[in-house]
């Protein structure tokens, strides 16, 4: 069983390689809401590398592991294994794809890797469509 990704494509004015460096800035537009504990919360954070680390890091230095950087090609494509509000041992995979048009760029949004083992964790990620009109408020200023 695979259910298909959650899909989200957003048209900025920026370049492909703006809108890439700002949603490797996690941390710039991220909702602290959507971490462990907003309050403490200091950045998210993506390594720029691949097999880099994506996590958050708290005030008092905790740090709590969302997964791993699988594709990193800047300004073309970035992609991680994440087991953000899942369970570590299953986790789903975060694709985003840049590419420029006739005005700025577009940005295509995938959340799957969806299987029999996490089908049931897919319903908990409604609020992307907030969270990525964060990311494009950044990205386009």
């Amino acid at each position: 069983m695979t259910l298909e990704p959650i899909v989200h494509v957003l048209s900025l004015r920026c370049s492909p390689a703006a809108a890439f460096y700002a949603y490797a800035h996690i941390g710039d537009w991220w909702h602290p809401d959507y971490t462990s504990n907003a309050t403490t919360l200091a950045t998210v954070v993506i390594e720029p590398r691949l097999g880099g680390r994506v996590f958050e890091r708290h005030r008092d230095g905790h740090e709590v592991d969302w997964g791993r950087v699988t594709l990193w090609a800047p300004p073309r494509v970035l992609a991680y294994a994440t087991h953000l509000a899942q369970p570590p041992e299953t986790p789903s995979e975060i694709l985003v794809m840049f590419e420029a048009t006739a005005n700025g760029c577009s940005v295509r949004f995938e959340h799957g890797g969806w299987t029999a083992a996490n089908a049931d964790q897919r319903a908990k990620f409604r609020e992307w469509p907030l969270l990525l009109r964060r990311f494009a408020a950044l990205a386009d200023s």
